[in-house]
């Protein structure tokens, strides 16, 4: 489960405005790191999934992905639904 260690969604703010890449290629940067994350879930599942292991075992360690891979992804579905917001504001400003 090394490969679901948690990411640095922070690395998606700038401290300067002007620097800052425009809503839409971060969201597109934040859409490409979900589809990341969901396809490592579903390998590291499968890979449980069709293993040998005692199936109280197996249960413990599909419970564990489970809650990894939500803890993985709500930073970066927070950080989309920001970024939504704000493009719809600005949107409306123009």
């Amino acid at each position: 489960m090394a490969h679901l260690k948690q990411n640095n969604y922070k690395e998606f703010y700038r401290s300067n405005g002007t620097d800052s890449p425009s809503i839409d290629s971060m969201m597109r940067e934040v859409l490409h790191m979900l589809g990341n994350i969901d396809f490592e879930y579903e390998v590291e599942f499968d890979r449980i999934e069709k293993s040998t292991i005692d199936q109280d075992v197996k249960s413990y360690i599909k419970k564990k992905i489970i809650a990894a891979h939500h803890e993985r992804r709500e930073p970066y579905v927070e950080l989309l639904t920001k970024l939504r917001q704000r493009q719809h504001r600005l949107s409306y400003q123009a």
